[in-house]
Order: C-alpha cells, then sequence, then structure tokens
C-alpha cells in the first residue's frame, strides 16, 4: 500500500483496534522502517562510498542535508514519508510500474530458474495494471486472480515480517538457514529522567524540543532540584542511549543483551501484522519531542538455541516459529485487544505483578501483566541479570520505577537467511533470483538495507548488462559486513 493509504490503516488500528494484514506499521510501502525513528547509523563504514551514496541520495529526495555531517544521523516518520513519496514520483517518471495492493505468493520457478511472481491482487485505486500479467489458478477469497508478473531478474527484498514469503520458498526448496536474532521487550522512561541520566543535573534542563508541553516537562523535573540546577545559555538535543554485554548470565552460559532501535522523543507502536498476534515496537517524529523515550532491550538467540527444541520440527523456520508464538502468548496475556502487557521494570527485576504503572505513549492502552513470565526462563534470566548487573551500572538510574517495561519485541531482525552465491548473489540453486535486504537476512536497518541493494544492482548488471562498459555503482564488496543487529 502506498503510505496514504498506510497512514488511514494505521489510523483504523489506532482507534478502532482494527488490523489490516496488508497494511499496518509493517507492511506497505517502505516497510516497517517507515513508521521508525528512520536511523542512518550504520556498521559497514560511515564514511565509505557506499553509504555516502545512499546518504546523498536521501538528500536528493528531500532528506535534510545535516544527515551528511551528523554522527548519528535519522529521519524521523514525517521525512520518510515524503521521501517516499518523492522516490515513488521518480521511479514513475522514469518508466517505472509500481503495483500496489499485489500481495507475492507464488514463485513461478522452472528448471532451476525463476520465471516471474505471482500475486494476489487487491483492489486500489493507485495500482497500476500490467500489460504482461496473466491469470494464475483460481482467486483467492476477497482478492482478485492471482496475476504472473514476469520478468529476467526478480529481486526479493521483503522485510523480515514477510513470513509467508519464508513458507513458500521453503516449500519450493529454494535454501534457506536459521540464523541469530533477538528477542526482548520495549521499555519507556520519561524523556527528563534520559536527560537527567545522560547530561547531569546540571545542564539536562537546556534540551530544548520546541514543542511546549515537552519542554515544559523537562523544566519541571530539574527544577525539583533546583539547588544542583545551574542555567545555561545554550541547548542541548533530546538524549538518547545505547546498551550492550555480551556477558548476560542466563543461568548457564552467557548471552549478549542490548538495546535496539532506541527512540528519544518518541512513541511505541503495535506491529503486528496479524489478528491474535501483539508485537510492539518503537517510533519518532523528526523533533524527537515526545515526553517518552523508548527502546527494545533484547537478548540473543542462536539459531542452535535449546530454547528452541520445542520448535524444532520447524527445521530452519523454527525461530520464526518461537517469534509468533511468543507474539500469541503475549496477545493472550493482555486480555486479546491490542493492549499491551507491562511491568514496571523494578517490578520485572523482583518477579512480581506491578499494581500500578505510570503512564505509557502506547495509545491503545496497557495492562499490568506478569512480563516475566513469558519467555522462556533461559532469556529471563539473561535479560535480568544484563538490567542489574551491566545496563544499570552503565546508565546509573536506568533500573528504576518510572521505567514500564511493554511486551514484546519479537522482530529486531530475520530469524531466517536466503542462502545466495557470494560472487553473483543469485539465491543458491535458483538462477535469476535475487535475495537482498534486511528480510533475506543480509541487512539490519536503513542503510545496510540500500546498500545491499546497491551490491545486487551490480550484480544484475554484470549478468545482464556485461558487454555495457559503463563502471560498477561502486567499488568494493560490502557483501560480508552487512549485518546491523
Amino acid at each position: 500500500m502506498p503510505v496514504e493509504a498506510r497512514g488511514k490503516s494505521i489510523g483504523a488500528l489506532i482507534h478502532r483496534r482494527e488490523i489490516d494484514p496488508e497494511s499496518n506499521f509493517s507492511f506497505g510501502e517502505g516497510g516497517a522502517g517507515t513508521w521508525s525513528d528512520g536511523k542512518l547509523t550504520t556498521r559497514i563504514g560511515r564514511n565509505s562510498g557506499p553509504v555516502r551514496f545512499v546518504l546523498e541520495t536521501l538528500v536528493k529526495y528531500g532528506a535534510p542535508e545535516k544527515i551528511l555531517v551528523e554522527g548519528s544521523p535519522h529521519l524521523g516518520t514525517d521525512n520518510l514519508v515524503r521521501l517516499l513519496r518523492n522516490m515513488r514520483a521518480d521511479l514513475r517518471s522514469m518508466g517505472g510500474e509500481i503495483h500496489f495492493g499485489a500481495r507475492a505468493d507464488k514463485f513461478i520457478i522452472k528448471d532451476g530458474t525463476i520465471e516471474g511472481v505471482g500475486a494476489a491482487c487487491t483492489p486500489v485505486r493507485e495500482r497500476a495494471r500490467a500489460n504482461d500479467s496473466e491469470e494464475l489458478g483460481d482467486p483467492t477469497p476477497g482478492l482478485e486472480p492471482t496475476k504472473v508478473f514476469r520478468g529476467d531478474a526478480v529481486v526479493l527484498a521483503t522485510g523480515h515480517s514477510a513470513r509467508d514469503v519464508y513458507y513458500e520458498l521453503h516449500n519450493l526448496g529454494v535454501k534457506l538457514e536459521a540464523k541469530g536474532f533477538a528477542v526482548g521487550f520495549r521499555v519507556e522512561h520519561p524523556q527528563p529522567l534520559i536527560n537527567e541520566i545522560q547530561y547531569g543535573k546540571d545542564w539536562g534542563g537546556r534540551v530544548i524540543t520546541g514543542r511546549l508541553s515537552t519542554d515544559s516537562a523537562n523544566a519541571e523535573h530539574f527544577a525539583k532540584d533546583a539547588k544542583h540546577y545551574v542555567s545555561h545559555e545554550g541547548t542541548l538535543p533530546v538524549a538518547s542511549y545505547r546498551l550492550a554485554t555480551n556477558e548476560a548470565f542466563d543461568g548457564i552460559s552467557n548471552r549478549g543483551a542490548y538495546s535496539f532501535c532506541q527512540c528519544p522523543g518518541g512513541q511505541i507502536v503495535p506491529s503486528s501484522t496479524e489478528d491474535g498476534e501483539l508485537c510492539i515496537n518503537g517510533m519518532s517524529f523528526s523533533k524527537r519531542d515526545s515526553m517518552w523515550a523508548n527502546s527494545a532491550l533484547v537478548v540473543t538467540v542462536s539459531p542452535n538455541d535449546a530454547i528452541l527444541e520445542p520448535w524444532s520440527a520447524h527445521g530452519c523456520l523454527a525461530g520464526m516459529e518461537f517469534q509468533r508464538d511468543m507474539e500469541r502468548k503475549a496477545f493472550m496475556l493482555e486480555g486479546g485487544d491490542m493492549s499491551a502487557p507491562v511491568q514496571r521494570l523494578t517490578d520485572f527485576v523482583d518477579r512480581k505483578l506491578s499494581q500500578c504503572v505510570p503512564s505509557s505513549s502506547y495509545r491503545l492502552g496497557v495492562k499490568s501483566a506478569e512480563c516475566h513470565d513469558i519467555y522462556p526462563e533461559p532469556l529471563y534470566n539473561a535479560l535480568r541479570n544484563a538490567i542489574v548487573t551491566h545496563f544499570d551500572k552503565q546508565m546509573p538510574g536506568f533500573l528504576c520505577d518510572e521505567a514500564l517495561l511493554h511486551g514484546v519485541e519479537t522482530r529486531t531482525s530475520s530469524p531466517v537467511r536466503v542462502l545466495r552465491d557470494s560472487t553473483t548473489l543469485q539465491a543458491i540453486g535458483v538462477d535469476n533470483l535475487f535475495p537482498s535486504g534486511e528480510g533475506a537476512g543480509f541487512a539490519g536497518g536503513i542503510v545496510s538495507a540500500a546498500v545491499d541493494g546497491l551490491l545486487v544492482a551490480d550484480a544484475i548488471k554484470a549478468k545482464f548488462f556485461a558487454h555495457n562498459n559503463e563502471t560498477k555503482l561502486f567499488d568494493g564488496n560490502f557483501a560480508s559486513v552487512g549485518y546491523e543487529y
């Protein structure tokens, strides 16, 4: 769905609790990244050629030029929506066709070569009809007959929540492998508290967002301790943080635990894609001017992790089924109405139900619940150990009664990788199919996914236009370092 239609679907979810499985916070134009903080940080070389190319392209389509010089640039949902509209218009002006409301549900593979993609189509006003499409099979209930879109190459660039795609590929024998991922919760603090922890009592009061209610709350927070308050002329941006440890003890061994997708001045949103499941995420607008700061707090799960044994019958898709079951558990824990199960961070550590909870940015409502019982015991132990032993020491005051844990955050990255040849970047065993980006398991953020797209574009040029003497989009091979979890 185009971002305009996604906005309407999201409004129905927030106000009427109606989830559209085709258009929501995760699915639609721009994917889950559209409704996020829009972080542009990356671990693949901040000043490398491909990364600079991506940032400059974003500026070309309307991103603020400051992203070229900031150490931790971000766009915010409002900027991302505008960028996507501009990119869409440019693609169409160059002759590109965009078929909104066409959900890929079949891959046409013959003799080891992909020939096209079948898509179940919904009647969307903006969708253009394909001239080279043809009917395939019986119509899906509620949808038009499936159409086949044929081409010389197919780029598979789904997000990590497209679970039906993984199943279809698996059924067709496309080589997949389980990969590591992380699950946990999203924690929310009052933003003034994070400002104090990061900047101190002297400077925290100088965080100015331009939003009267938020700035007043920040000033009031620091006025409570006036004896330490020092007036300064300067201003500071909203404070952020990043936490990590490789020594989160789960009762038997150590696991990795870290904060993920930290959203200063943001809000918590539902990222579920199906009825009966609850998954949450964080987002913020470009000004980061809400009264709350939120971040995922997650623990790593390895492909051969002992906790996945109950789901081992699903093979390489065991991690995905584990994620799904945790989301179903969270959905039932909060009563099945899309409100979020929550627990004070201090009560989570003490394994007790919170008798009352602070306010939350999550607009569908929250309910006190025993969040410590959602995940298998080793994951709870590891996260608790990380919070008490590491995170609260890295940021004294992080563990406090004002911190509210929300369940559950399960989709930090894909639990599956679509295997591809390291040279041609084609799916192993399937010619002309090019897995790319986050959903394929080769990236972990906006920038790294875009860079992987450049790699795939070069691979397609090399195969189909070898006679063309034009140089590659960029020099260098980043395919092995495109992971950013």
